[in-house]
């Protein structure tokens, strides 16, 4: 988490609490700053795609408890790391969030490694999608698709290095399934939203969605 004020769609904590949300933001494994041993948990055991989305599960129950929200009324957002944060959340945890928002989604990790981007992955599954596909596949929302029931606003710029063609299935799934669900394509933004005319639309379809499924 950086110590920065900005308006940005894909940083809901400053834009968020102006519209009624409390926003819970934490540094998990893996962070800048919690050192190389923090880093390692991803690693070990095949804990990648489980153990960081296991901690803050573990954290907003613990808010539940403590009074500061409901099950009825806790979200879940995200952009690149943080939408397969996201996608991975609902699978893992499907009775935990009440609606979700995802942008510039990794959702097939043997595509984007073949694709030569998330290579980081092979070092974090501890292996390549050759030597244990089922693994990969297991750690890949995409496939785990059936599973979601959480309402989803799905965001991502046509220029993205992620192929925008994989969130247009992962979207087409989710319809097809009867899970609620919203896909907006950004022309000309890669990796994010940059243009002022996208912050501003992509922010007011976030706001409008959080709305409809956490009033």
């Amino acid at each position: 988490m950086s110590n920065f004020w900005s308006a940005r769609v894909e940083d809901g904590f400053n834009l968020l609490p102006n519209f009624g949300y409390a926003v819970l933001v934490l540094p998990l494994y893996g962070r800048e700053g919690f050192g190389a041993e923090d880093f390692n948990r991803l690693v070990e055991n095949d804990n990648f795609g489980q153990v960081d989305i296991d901690a803050m599960a573990e954290v907003v129950q613990q808010m539940v408890e403590a009074g500061y929200t409901t099950p009825q009324r806790v979200g879940i957002m995200g952009c690149s790391y943080g939408s397969y944060f996201v996608t991975q959340s609902l699978v893992r945890h499907p009775d935990l969030y009440r609606a979700a928002h995802s942008q510039c989604n990794l959702l097939d990790l043997i595509v984007e490694w073949k694709r030569g981007f998330v290579y980081v992955a092979a070092y974090l599954e501890g292996r390549d999608p050759y030597s244990d596909p089922a693994e990969f596949i297991a750690d890949s929302p995409l496939y785990q698709v059936a599973q979601v029931e959480t309402p989803l606003l799905l965001f991502h710029g046509e220029e993205d290095f992620l192929p925008v063609t994989l969130t247009e299935n992962y979207y087409y799934l989710l319809e097809e399934q009867g899970t609620p669900t919203r896909m907006l394509k950004f022309e000309g933004e890669g990796h994010g939203l940059y243009l002022p005319q996208n912050q501003l639309y992509g922010a007011q379809e976030q706001i409008s969605w959080f709305r409809r499924y956490i009033p």
